[in-house]
């Protein structure tokens, strides 16, 4: 652990001349999930040439290497410095409703640097609970904890424990952070919707989550303006009760706000992620 904590005392400068470095090595002599990368942009985006599908792709690889650096970054940078490079836009939609005690759930895509997106919530003085998806590593799991609690505030809850702990914490003013758009790894339990071209299944917990205890639910966009620059901005997308609320609006109204990000920003998505590991089954199943 010490070799990675000293990777972040490098300066940025030096850290993203590292990342412009490990781009090209990633992309031209590790092909570094380059199937899989180059497979989900031509899905995506069908009318894309094979020349912009490459330019994509090269642009994607620099963002993925940026994020690598920026986390290690994340375990040294100041208070002051996270504040200048990630600014909160209309924040005031969560703290208009902790003000007068009621939760809300936030929900985002694999955008930006959900990272730095930790650290900087943790600077708020709105109260974040943080699900995360703990990771196979004992060593960089116990690295990765270690540096988003850094600042100290947020709540960090490993998925397997959170419908526990939401329980426990129910009444406690606070936004709920979930990043919604992983696979689900039962497809047939899935909420299923057409997503960026093609059939994409969905968990079908923050729909489940926001109807049992009435939540509202905000989407949350996190963008890179500039290297090491980012906007991270709130934007409501439903609001209790949710009794007239058809089974599935939840998800479909996330899925088609995410998607319009993606469509504006497409190198800022997790493409090396397997997001369409699974095909549409036939018979599907879902437990609201």
């Amino acid at each position: 652990m010490f070799f990675l904590k000293l990777i972040g005392h490098l300066p940025l400068f030096v850290l993203y001349r590292i990342a412009t470095l490990a781009k090209w090595l990633l992309y031209f002599v590790f092909s570094y999930r380059k199937k899989v990368i180059v497979n989900n942009i031509k899905n995506s985006f069908p009318a894309l040439s094979n020349s912009q599908v490459n330019i994509l792709t090269v642009k994607f690889y620099g963002y993925l290497t940026d994020q690598m650096v920026e986390f290690f970054k994340g375990s040294t940078i100041s208070k002051k410095e996270m504040l200048k490079r990630v600014n909160l836009v209309n924040e005031q939609i969560i703290t208009k409703y902790l003000d007068k005690g009621i939760p809300v759930v936030l929900v985002a895509g694999h955008q930006g640097n959900w990272e730095w997106a930790v650290h900087r919530l943790a600077l708020s003085e709105n109260l974040y609970d943080i699900v995360y998806q703990k990771l196979t590593s004992p060593l960089f799991n116990d690295f990765t904890f270690w540096v988003r609690s850094r600042f100290g505030s947020n709540v960090l809850m490993e998925r397997r424990e959170s419908v526990i702990l939401a329980r426990q914490r129910k009444n406690i003013p606070r936004a709920i952070c979930l990043a919604a758009d992983q696979s689900p790894p039962k497809p047939e339990s899935a909420y299923w919707t057409q997503f960026l071209n093609q059939p994409t299944g969905f968990f079908t917990g923050i729909e489940r989550f926001a109807r049992e205890y009435q939540y509202p639910v905000i989407f949350v966009e996190l963008i890179r303006e500039k290297r090491g620059y980012y906007t991270m901005s709130f934007e409501e997308l439903i609001k209790p009760s949710y009794e007239n609320v058809d089974k599935g609006a939840i998800i479909e109204l996330f899925a088609r706000r995410l998607e319009k990000s993606v469509l504006k920003y497409p190198d800022q998505y997790l493409w090396s992620h397997k997001r369409w590991k699974h095909e549409k089954p036939s018979d599907i199943t879902i437990k609201w």
